[in-house]
Parts: structure tokens; C-alpha cells; sequence
């Protein structure tokens, strides 16, 4: 019977391609068709009584439970399963289900190298398992499970719709926690049954071995700030791979990983159950390092706003200088970053400092189109801002930090612009970089700055010269060490 289901399986499968293509299957193909029967082994076995086929699935440092509701006290636990409790559980076959009544149904949720998680709906349970490839072979090392499609769900009126900003906010929490090494974070989303498994190959031996990591010592390493990343490297991004009754699937990418998460919810909160990551095979050290003064500039292409495109490489024979203000700063927009702008913008229109300077403008902020207009559209705002600072009002103390403060935005910023909330800005273009692409490639753009939960680019300029090399660059995010605009023209007028 268990050789006839197997075939069974496969020859789904095989229809599914041509004869010729499975004679030359993919390893991602054979992969699938593995996972398919490691998912199919666990399931049937199961129910079946079979203990050789659940054995033959699931890795022996198994982590497998199912939430447990208490209506008494309206909180959530884990109920665990062991290996050797689930073996004894089918040997005594406590689960068996006919085979008519099984309803099994599998799909994958994500394929990724050595990695996979699959989505299982059977009669009595919905199981998404987390399985890795180990010496060739996949096994299921992480299982979270709830009803069937013949049981009661978990949870009543349960809606996927309504929870996914939840559970992308509990990865998010777990993200910050562990780039910024924050324990209060990484409590607030993991649960105290929290396993996370990092998968590691010994080329030299052709083995594959995990480390698993558990709660208490996620804890503790954040509490001794191991691993904790420079903000320029805090790279991060979460998305919802599969919903349902209280359960989530959810990838969290970091620069040079990516983790699969099985998360539950807890009453009105959402935690992390176990992970499964491994690296990325595509991340380079091109991607971990950024581009150094007299080296060449990458190229790169962006939209700007109000249309078209921009690509550095269009450029190659004039000098480029790129802008990139600090922008959204946590509830609001820098002040001082428009002035520059609109200095170079007047300067454009009263001089032609492109034309006799061999140059192009361009600015980049890292937001979508909209975000921009809003950015623009509040240039008068900022412009009044900066007055205020140049003539406080009530006159602070003469000798005091405002008074000479006062002096040194009057000294820096000594221009005024007849600026409108619906004036076009078009002779210098502004990029889109909305995906953080080019941002993130410069290690400029950061999540994080003095305290403050923020989005933008830390305050930056780049020049580069007419072969397309890094001649000048400027990283920094405090308003008074800028390069004026004075200064970044000369330089390029003497560039040879």
C-alpha cells in the first residue's frame, strides 16, 4: 500500500510535465516532488498508523505544536509534541483516519535552496511545516497545526484580511529586535516556545547541519548586544505568505538571509512560534559593500517624478551630482533639506550652472511619487520654518543659544525664495527610489536615527566626473557639517 500511494503521488506529479522533461527534471522539479512526499508521509502516516512513514518525514529535533485556547482566562499556549510522543501517538494509532475520510490536500508555500514550507488540509488538521533539506534528504524540522477542513475552526469569524497588518507588525518588531539587538522588541513578538533553525553545509564533510536557537537565548544575545548591525546595514522587509484560523506564514529578509517564520495568535496578539533560515546564495560582497570615492559608480535607473526615467549611464561625459536629502524624519519633513534645492533651482534658472559646469542635477529621495508632491508641496512650510529660526520670536537673550543659533541659520541659510504651495519644480529632477534600490546600495537609507523611528536617507552627495567615477561623496546626518552648495560647485569646476 505505501509503495502504491507513492507512485500514486508521483504520477500526479509527472503528468503535470512532459515525458521529455522529466527525463531531464530540474533539481528544483526533484525538489518539489521530494517535499511533496515528505508532506504526503507525514499526513498518511499519521493516519494511517504507519510509523516507518512518519519517521522517513520528520527530522528527530522535531518542534511541533498546536495553540490552545482557554476560554476561562481568554489566553493562549502551546500544546507541544515531541518526536517520540507524535511516534507513539501514530504507533497506537490515536490519529488513524480512513483513507476516504482523509481529504488530503498540499500546497507549497514557499521553495527556497535547502528550505521549504508546506501548507497541509487534511480532515482533522491544517499543518504548515517547515522542512529542510539535510544530506539530500527533506525532513520536517518545525510543525504548527490547527483544525481541519472537517473539524471546527480555531478561531470563530476569523478574518485574514483584518489580521495581516498584525502579523506584519509582530515580524517587524522581531526584525528591529534583531538588528538593533532591542530585547523589549524580540519579547514583544516571540513566544516563550520560540525555536528558530539556521541551517548551515560543511562543504569539506558534504553534511548539513542546524543550529537551533531558542528563546531564552534570543534574549540573552540581545541583551548582550551580539549581532547587533550597523544602521547602514539594517536592510530589512516582511511579507504575509499565507493566512488561516489564527495561524500565518511569513518571510523576514535581511541582507544576506532570509527566515521563514510560523507564527500564532495569542489572544489579541500575534508571536513567533519557529523559524526556519538559511542564507542568500545571490547576496555579494558588491551588495555588503558601498561604492568608494575614485572607484567607478554603478549604474543605476530610477523614475523621476512627473515622468520618464533617469539613468546614470546617459550621463556618461558630463559631471553628475547627486543630492540626497534627509526627507521624512519620523512626523515630518526636514526644513533645511528643501533650501538646497531651491538654491540650486535658482541658481539653474539665473546662471545655467548645468550648461557651463558640464553638469546634471539630480535629486533622490526614497519614497514613491505621492510622498514626493507631498515633499514639495510643503516647501513653503519649510522655507517659514527656517525664517522662524533666523528671527525667533519673542528675541531670545543676546548670548544665549538661540540668539547665536538665530545668527548661525541667518549666516547659512541667507536666502529667501518666492516659493507656492502649487509651484512646478522641473528643471532639476527628483528620483523615485520608492523600492530603496539605489538607497540602500550607498548604505545611506535608515530606519533609525537619534531616537527616533524614522524612514530617509541619511543627508548625502555624490559627484561624479564625466568617465562615470566617484569623485566626491558626503555621508552625514546632522544639518551643520553640509557642503554648501558654493563648495560642491567649485570643486566641480576644478575637476580635472
Amino acid at each position: 500500500m505505501k509503495n502504491v500511494r507513492r507512485l500514486l503521488a508521483l504520477s500526479i506529479f509527472l503528468s503535470l510535465i512532459s515525458l521529455s522533461a522529466a527525463q531531464n527534471m530540474s533539481a528544483r522539479q526533484a525538489d518539489s516532488i521530494s517535499i511533496h512526499m515528505t508532506a504526503l508521509d507525514y499526513i498518511e502516516g499519521l493516519y494511517s498508523g504507519n510509523v516507518s512513514r512518519l519517521e522517513s518525514a520528520v527530522y528527530p529535533d522535531l518542534t511541533r505544536a498546536t495553540p490552545r485556547d482557554y476560554i476561562q482566562t481568554g489566553r493562549t499556549a502551546l500544546v507541544n509534541s515531541t518526536y517520540s510522543g507524535l511516534i507513539e501517538l501514530t504507533r497506537a494509532r490515536q490519529a488513524a483516519l480512513d483513507d476516504t475520510a482523509r481529504h488530503i490536500k498540499i500546497s507549497f508555500i514557499a521553495l527556497d535552496e535547502d528550505v521549504a514550507v508546506v501548507k497541509v488540509i487534511s480532515a482533522n488538521f491544517t499543518d504548515y511545516l517547515q522542512t529542510a533539506k539535510i544530506d539530500g534528504h527533506w525532513k520536517i524540522v518545525n510543525a504548527l497545526y490547527t483544525s481541519g477542513s472537517n473539524t471546527p475552526p480555531r478561531l470563530k469569524n476569523f478574518s485574514s484580511e483584518k489580521e495581516e497588518s498584525a502579523v506584519l507588525q509582530t515580524a517587524v518588531e522581531y526584525l528591529n529586535g534583531i538588528i538593533g539587538t532591542d530585547a523589549r522588541r524580540l519579547e514583544i513578538a516571540l513566544d516563550p516556545e520560540f525555536s528558530k533553525i539556521t541551517l548551515a553545509n560543511n562543504g569539506a564533510a558534504g553534511k548539513t547541519s542546524f543550529r537551533r536557537q531558542r528563546y531564552d537565548v534570543m534574549i540573552e544575545n540581545a541583551l548582550a548586544r551580539l549581532g547587533k548591525l550597523d544602521e547602514v546595514y539594517r536592510d530589512y522587509d516582511a511579507s504575509l505568505l499565507d493566512i488561516t484560523d489564527g495561524l500565518a506564514v511569513v518571510r523576514c529578509e535581511l541582507n544576506s538571509t532570509r527566515e521563514y517564520a510560523l507564527m500564532f495568535k495569542s489572544g489579541s496578539q500575534w508571536k513567533m512560534f519557529a523559524s526556519l533560515t538559511n542564507g542568500k546564495s545571490a547576496f555579494t560582497l558588491a551588495q555588503a559593500m558601498t561604492v568608494i570615492a575614485g572607484n567607478p559608480m554603478p549604474d543605476f535607473t530610477l523614475p523621476v517624478y512627473g515622468g520618464g526615467q533617469y539613468s546614470l549611464s546617459k550621463y556618461l561625459g558630463k559631471n553628475v551630482l547627486l543630492m540626497f536629502p534627509r526627507g521624512w524624519v519620523g512626523n515630518s519633513w526636514c526644513a533645511y533639506c528643501p533650501y538646497q534645492y531651491l538654491e540650486l533651482e535658482q541658481l539653474e534658472t539665473d546662471s545655467a550652472i548645468q550648461e557651463k559646469n558640464n553638469l546634471n542635477i539630480a535629486f533622490v529621495l526614497p519614497y514613491s511619487s505621492e510622498k514626493i508632491k507631498d515633499w514639495m508641496d510643503k516647501f513653503p512650510e519649510a522655507l517659514q520654518s527656517i525664517e522662524n529660526n533666523k528671527h525667533p520670536q519673542p528675541p531670545p537673550a543676546p548670548g544665549s543659544v538661540q540668539a547665536d543659533y538665530s545668527v548661525w541659520v541667518q549666516k547659512n541659510f541667507p536666502k529667501t525664495f518666492d516659493i507656492k504651495q502649487d509651484s512646478k519644480h522641473t528643471l532639476i529632477p527628483v528620483l523615485a527610489d520608492e523600492h530603496r534600490t539605489l538607497s540602500k546600495q550607498l548604505k545611506i537609507f535608515t530606519h533609525f536615527w537619534d531616537g527616533v523611528s524614522s524612514e530617509q536617507n541619511m543627508s548625502s552627495v555624490f559627484i561624479i566626473d564625466k568617465k562615470g567615477i566617484l569623485r566626491f561623496k558626503y555621508i552625514g546626518q546632522m544639518t551643520e557639517d553640509r557642503p554648501s552648495v558654493e563648495f560642491l560647485l567649485n570643486f566641480i569646476k576644478d575637476m580635472k
